[in-house]
This record gives C-alpha cells, sequence and structure tokens, in this order.
C-alpha cells in the first residue's frame, strides 16, 4: 500500500517538475517557430494577429523591433488596422541584407497580458526588375490598401489596362506611406495620409504608360499638385476601382540607365534610410543628396592650389614691386616733378599761429608809446601845430585787438601804418612868411 503511494507521488511530483520545467522555458526563451521568406527587391509583408499569440480576444496592440533592437530598420514599417484588428509589418528588404529576425510583444488590452514571439525572416537575393512604375494613392492609407481586395483591383488596373505586357512577373517593389517619404500630414485628421507605390516587371514600358506619362510630364514641377489639372486619359480606370491618383507623382523609371550624377548606380531603398525631410526635399526637387559611400574620392591639390597659393604669390609679388618703386627708386625720380608737388602743397593756405599774432600786438603798442614819448617832449615848442598835434594824436597806431572800443578800422595795412609813423618825426614847417620878410623872434 505504501509503495504504491510512493510511486504515485514520485509519478505526480515528475508531471509538475514537467509542467514547471516547461512554464519556465515558455517565460524565458520565446518561441521561435515562424520562420518566413522574403524576396530581397520585392515588398514583404508580415501580418500580425492574436492567433500568433496565446490571446483569444483580438483586442490586442503590438509592439514589433529587431531582435535585441530597440526598433526596426529604417526599410521595415509597422502599420495597424482597426477595421480586421490587424497589425501589418512591411518594407522592401534592400540586397545583401541577409537573414534576420523580428520580435514582437503583444499586449492583450482588456488584461494587460503580455506575449512574446519572434519570426525568423530568411531574405533570398534576386536582380532588380529593371522597369518600374511609381504613383501616389492619395485617397488611401496603408494599412486600407494591404486589407480586403485592393491589391487585386489594383494589379488589374496595372496588368488589364496599362501594362499588359507585364502580367507574367509583376511585382510591387515599393510600398511606403507618403508621411515617411516627407509629406505633410493633412490639416483634417479625417483625411487620408497617402500612400506611395511602385510597381516593377522585366517588360519594357508599353505604349499607354509613355501616353500617360507624356500627358502628365507639365505637372512635375508643380508642388502642390493642381487640382484644376484636365483629367488623364487613363485615368477613369483608377477612378472604376476607387483610386485617387496623385499625377505629379506618376514616374517610369528605367533600372537600366538609372546612374547618379557622379556616375555611381543608385539603388531604390536608399530612400528607405533617408529623413523624411531630405526626402520631401528631393520629392520637390530642391536637393539630392548621396551617401558617404557613394560620394566620389578626388584630390583636393588642385582647389588648394587655386585658392590659397597662387593668390599668396600674386600679393607677395605686388607687395614686392610697390616696395621696390617707393624705397629703391627714390634716387631716379624726377626733380622736376619732385618740385611741382613741393610747390603746390606750398601754396595751399596756412593757418596763421597764435605766437605771430601776439608779437603784432606787442610791436604795435611799443609804438603807439614811443610816438607818446615824442609828443611830450614837444610840448614847449614856439610854434605849436595845432593841426599837426592833432593828426598826429588821431593817427596813432592802435592794436588790432577784438576790443569794441577799438576806433581803427581792421582792414589797415602796415605800410599805411608806417607812412602816419614818418609824419611823427618830421621838422616843423618855417614861420609863415608876409611880403617875402621873415619876421624876426
Amino acid at each position: 500500500m505504501s509503495s504504491a503511494i510512493l510511486s504515485v507521488s514520485k509519478e505526480r511530483f515528475t508531471r509538475m517538475l514537467v509542467v514547471g520545467i516547461a512554464v519556465c522555458m515558455m517565460f524565458v526563451s520565446p518561441a521561435t517557430g515562424f520562420i518566413k521568406e522574403a524576396l530581397s527587391s520585392q515588398l514583404f509583408i508580415l501580418p500580425l494577429t492574436h492567433h500568433n499569440f496565446t490571446f483569444r480576444t483580438p483586442e490586442v496592440t503590438y509592439q514589433p523591433s529587431l531582435l535585441d533592437m530597440p526598433d526596426l530598420p529604417s526599410w521595415l514599417h509597422y502599420s495597424y488596422s482597426q477595421a480586421v484588428r490587424t497589425g501589418f509589418i512591411y518594407g522592401t528588404p534592400p540586397p545583401g541584407i541577409g537573414d534576420f529576425k523580428v520580435e514582437v510583444v503583444a499586449r492583450d488590452r482588456n488584461t494587460y497580458e503580455t506575449s512574446q514571439q519572434i519570426f525568423s525572416v530568411d531574405v533570398i537575393d534576386q536582380p532588380r526588375k529593371p522597369f518600374e512604375v511609381k504613383f501616389k494613392i492619395k485617397n488611401m492609407n496603408v494599412e486600407e490598401l494591404l486589407v480586403g481586395n485592393r491589391w487585386d483591383r489594383l494589379n488589374q488596373v496595372i496588368c488589364n489596362d496599362l501594362w499588359n505586357e507585364s502580367s507574367h512577373d509583376l511585382i510591387v517593389t515599393s510600398l511606403v506611406s507618403a508621411i515617411h517619404r516627407g509629406d505633410r500630414l493633412p490639416p483634417n485628421p479625417d483625411a487620408r495620409e497617402g500612400v506611395y507605390v511602385s510597381y516593377g516587371s522585366s517588360a519594357e514600358f508599353s505604349k499607354n504608360l509613355r501616353q500617360l506619362e507624356t500627358e502628365v510630364k507639365p505637372l512635375w514641377n508643380h508642388h502642390p499638385c493642381p487640382s484644376y489639372f484636365k483629367k488623364a486619359s487613363f485615368e477613369r480606370f483608377f477612378v472604376q476601382q476607387g483610386f485617387d491618383i496623385d499625377w505629379c507623382s506618376f514616374r517610369l523609371q528605367d533600372n537600366r540607365a538609372k546612374v547618379s550624377r557622379h556616375g555611381i548606380e543608385m539603388s531604390e531603398m536608399d530612400a528607405a534610410h533617408k529623413s523624411p525631410v531630405i526626402s520631401a526635399l528631393e520629392n520637390e526637387g530642391r536637393v539630392y543628396l548621396h551617401r558617404r559611400d557613394q560620394v566620389q574620392k578626388r584630390s583636393y591639390t588642385y582647389d588648394v592650389v587655386n585658392t590659397i597659393l597662387v593668390p599668396m604669390v600674386v600679393m607677395l609679388v605686388l607687395l614686392g614691386l610697390l616696395t621696390l618703386a617707393m624705397c629703391c627708386h627714390r634716387n631716379n625720380m624726377d626733380q622736376r616733378s619732385s618740385d611741382f608737388f613741393d610747390e603746390l602743397f606750398d601754396d595751399f593756405p596756412r593757418m596763421p599761429k597764435s605766437q605771430d599774432i601776439q608779437m603784432v600786438q606787442y610791436a604795435s603798442l611799443q609804438r603807439a608809446t614811443d610816438a607818446l614819448r615824442s609828443l611830450k617832449g614837444r610840448e614847449h615848442s614856439p610854434h605849436p601845430s595845432t593841426t599837426t598835434t592833432t593828426t598826429q594824436v588821431d593817427t596813432l597806431t592802435r592794436s588790432r585787438t577784438a576790443s569794441p572800443s577799438s576806433t581803427l578800422p581792421r582792414n589797415s595795412s602796415l605800410s599805411r601804418r608806417f607812412e602816419d609813423y614818418a609824419t611823427l618825426s618830421r621838422p616843423d614847417p618855417p614861420p609863415y612868411q608876409r611880403n617875402g620878410t621873415t619876421p624876426t623872434r
């Protein structure tokens, strides 16, 4: 009896141990049984539903990222469709990307329970399609285009109405939201963002595609696209299927002759690695940037010689000639020219110095003092001449000062004053003779 009980207890313990190990493995090491395949240069879509996880209800949110990375790569995008409760991871793998793993963390909105799943994606390289058609759908978002039969209707328009020769190998080479390409968000929150779609094939462009490109080519330089433009001849096929095409973005791209401005071959996946701002500028034709490894390496020796060395040599030569002309050639200068310039500068009017004015004032006062002294010595003259004395006193030289009491005209010349002083030193005239007789004293 005891042995039977012991065996039962051991069996229960073994079962509990197995269940515990299974639970630990479930939480520590997430499942890696989902393996997907993708082709380079072709659109890859990974749908996410609650069936991929341990949830029973579709009320689930998803957070995708590369394994051991915080986010998805630049060429992978995520979108969620509320209509079908499904998330979509989509993008075009670039050539040579190799295999990668996507880690998705799902959370139940009702119970806040989380689950983790890893998807392994094997990328198979394939050559890029030589011919591509690119356009923008204005009245749809990415998640709206991915659900339902809209893909089939769009493929029908391209294959049956525009590009019949591509029906055997037509593929979708790119699917990017307009926001990721740098377009602005619509002002109305309920409006559609728009989707950029590219189709590729090995068949050459049909006559219908060439005609359509010729019709919409005048619109390429208009940003934003004018709505009053006349309807394109093949627009009716898109309208019948519910697609509103932005004809300003319609392009036919021949990848056989796609060469950059510097002769380096470019790839379509390069646009996915650029920021939305750069993508918007390139869409408008304002800027065209390359990656660092796409820029040709060249020598800057020629630029340095032209911008730095040549101007410096010319400057030194001119400086040497100027020094030679000003310093070393002084003895051979023309003496007549030198004298001419000296006379020219000497003839310029010069301001009188204050010291000269003071000396003239001092000389005038000294002469006036001497004249008064001479008059004092002649007071006892036998025949004083009142007229002469008055004249002599009146003709005394006065200082040319700024005094308001001065009576001397300020424009009197120096020679006139010398004549007045000469009359003071003349002898008296002889006495008056009446009838030819000289009176006696």
